[in-house]
């Protein structure tokens, strides 16, 4: 709405709309009742009035007020709770009440990042990064806001510059050591991405993701000198986060151990241990019932989400569903074998389908 500014003689005033006593041009009575006529009318618009009185005319002059900015603390809890149709207005009124208001930049940035308008999200984040200077925290998180939209839109240089500089800011900034970290893995420079994995542990010793980025990386560095601290990482993943795609993730990495280790002193041939043991769970599955199979492979396969340690020969644990004591190689053969009687043509991943398929051979023979 447009302010409205207009003169009149005093004059000219129609008097009978003032109270009697004011009704005289040039008094102070009549100023005072004038300007609280037009106070009055124009009370229900708001905004700003202003009524003088010169050369004896009346001046009125009203512009509306200014539209009251949003606040983040209205803002904040609608972007907690995800309801981003709701904030996004707000923000966009804001920001346009205020172009360089930090978080309102930094919000509309994410977003956009998050729904794909990466070019517009770049943008707005390039300006949140000015826009937040003066605070340490959030100009870091600005910028890793930044990397994570440059990465996707492929700029993997204003990627690491952005990440870079978080880090500068914020050395302690933990997720952008392990978004840096991930990048560097991403270039295959692995020893530099293990530093800043452990320096995003440090910050964070309790980030599941950095744990088994660093695991993950390590293996990637040198699997032989690195196999250890790996797979002790990857047990802290299981046991933190014993479900989920992390942890599904860690124990298929946690297997590709084992797989390598079963090898490891026979490249070239069969494992007899691990024929000798599919042979014993071929003969024991053979004869049993498909009520207790089902109830000895769910346990074995309960065991195994734990992980295996396949190469330790010494490892034992005791069933519930069998007799005896079981070493993890064992165990591995038990759910190989289970799983090859209930899907022939799928694999268990272990490593050990030539040391099972030898094993049927000389079950046949």
């Amino acid at each position: 709405m447009e302010g409205t500014a207009f003169s009149i003689e005093e004059a000219s005033f129609d008097a009978s709309l003032l109270p009697e006593g004011s009704r005289t041009p040039g008094s102070e009575a009549f100023h005072r009742a004038v300007t609280d006529y037009f106070k009055k009318s124009y009370a229900s618009m708001g905004g700003q009035l202003s009524v003088v009185f010169a050369a004896g005319r009346i001046e009125v002059a009203w512009e509306p007020a200014a539209p009251e900015a949003p606040a983040m603390a209205t803002i904040g809890p609608l972007l907690q709770q995800r309801r981003f149709d709701e904030a996004r207005p707000l923000l966009e009124t804001l920001l346009q009440l205020q172009p360089e208001h930090p978080e309102a930049l930094y919000n509309l940035g994410v977003l956009a990042s998050e729904e794909g308008r990466l070019e517009e999200a770049r943008l707005l984040l390039r300006r949140a990064v000015v826009a937040n200077a003066p605070d340490a925290h959030a100009q870091a998180n600005a910028q890793v806001a930044l990397a994570l939209a440059a990465m996707r839109l492929g700029d993997k240089a204003e990627a690491r510059q952005a990440l870079e500089a978080a880090i500068e800011v914020e050395p302690g900034n933990s997720f952008a050591l392990r978004s840096l970290g991930s990048l560097l893995v991403i270039a295959g420079a692995y020893a530099a991405a293990v530093e800043r994995f452990r320096q995003a542990l440090k910050a964070a010793p309790d980030d599941l993701i950095a744990t088994f980025n660093l695991a993950q990386a390590l293996l990637e560095l040198d699997p032989d000198e690195h196999r250890d601290e790996a797979d002790r990482l990857l047990l802290r993943v299981i046991e933190a986060q014993p479900y989920g795609e992390l942890a599904n993730k860690a124990k298929d990495l946690r297997s590709s151990i084992a797989r390598r280790d079963l090898r490891a002193d026979q490249p070239d041939g069969l494992r007899q241990d691990a024929v000798s043991y599919c042979l014993q769970a071929l003969r024991l599955f053979e004869g049993m019932d498909q009520q207790r199979f089902l109830a000895v492979l769910s346990e074995v396969g309960a065991v195994g989400q734990g992980g295996l340690q396949i190469n330790e020969p010494g490892t034992s644990r005791s069933l519930k569903t069998l007799p005896g004591s079981w070493s993890d190689l064992a165990l591995a053969c038990l759910i190989h074998v289970g799983m090859k009687r209930l899907m022939p043509d799928e694999d268990s991943g272990l490593g050990i389908g030539a040391e099972y398929e030898e094993a049927v051979r000389l079950q046949s023979s």
